[in-house]
């Protein structure tokens, strides 16, 4: 399956013209030269001349040189002016991001490019395409179809309607091995369940029997101790006595003549 491509139109949304005379540090940029650009750049955001593009001119200048981390900064600080192009400053942000492997900043700094600018649909194609890669298939597959929907005639249609196809089926085989991994996990809760049952029922017979064999000993003990005691107990009348060799004696008188 091809891969619908990451627009990094970045130049087509820098503005051409300022309302102020070009810096050294941007005609540097716009000459191709984003090591020259770079300190004159900063020079203007330090001396507090900055255009509407400088930040953005800096960002790109870095991006070029392969500093994603730079030029992510300086895209962040520019937000933070008042003249700048906040749309392009965050659709720019996006790319970078996007570059760098940072997918989940890469969806944000594109969703902030569409708050700015609902109509913005380079933004919205380049948020499906970060979302596919993070992997959150279904907002990559809504924005891929809002994406179509508004514009039909967008050379990459068919690839996008068979990158469609692929997520609704991708979609799907995730949630039917989802649903079998839910059905694999109770059936092996119940037979743990079962198991467990099983192995209470076993112990439970082991302690009985445990406790019946400590009965039947206590018992023969204590019938053993019971009939040493009684072996011991002299109850022959023979040898029964009234103490001191004295004789029980009947002091009667017979009534018999």
């Amino acid at each position: 399956m091809n891969k619908v491509y990451i627009s990094f139109c970045i130049l087509v949304f820098l503005s051409v013209f300022s309302l102020f005379a070009e810096s050294e540090g941007e005609k540097l940029f716009k000459s191709n030269d984003p090591s020259g650009a770079i300190p004159l750049l900063e020079k203007d955001i330090i001396a507090g001349t900055v255009s509407a593009d400088t930040y953005n001119f800096l960002g790109l200048s870095y991006y070029q040189l392969g500093n994603f981390s730079k030029a992510i900064e300086t895209f962040e600080k520019g937000m933070k002016s008042p003249i700048s192009n906040k749309k392009i400053l965050s659709f720019n942000q996006g790319n970078v991001a996007y570059a760098a492997g940072d997918y989940n900043k890469a969806e944000s700094c594109f969703s902030l490019a569409l708050a700015a600018s609902p109509s913005f649909y380079e933004a919205l194609l380049n948020r499906a395409n970060s979302r596919l890669m993070a992997q959150k298939y279904q907002e990559a597959l809504d924005d891929y179809k809002k994406y179509i929907t508004v514009l039909p005639d967008d050379p990459q249609e068919p690839e996008i309607r068979r990158l469609i196809a692929y997520l609704e089926g991708e979609i799907q085989r995730i949630q039917e091995e989802a649903i079998r991994f839910a059905e694999e996990q109770k059936r092996l809760e119940e037979e743990n369940a079962r198991m467990q049952a099983e192995l209470a029922r076993q112990q439970a017979e082991r302690e009985a029997a445990e406790a019946e064999l400590r009965a039947a000993e206590a018992e023969r003990r204590r019938k053993l101790l019971e009939d040493v005691a009684n072996s011991l107990q002299q109850t022959d009348t023979v040898n029964m006595t009234a103490g001191a060799e004295d004789v029980l004696d009947y002091d009667y008188e017979s009534e018999l003549e």
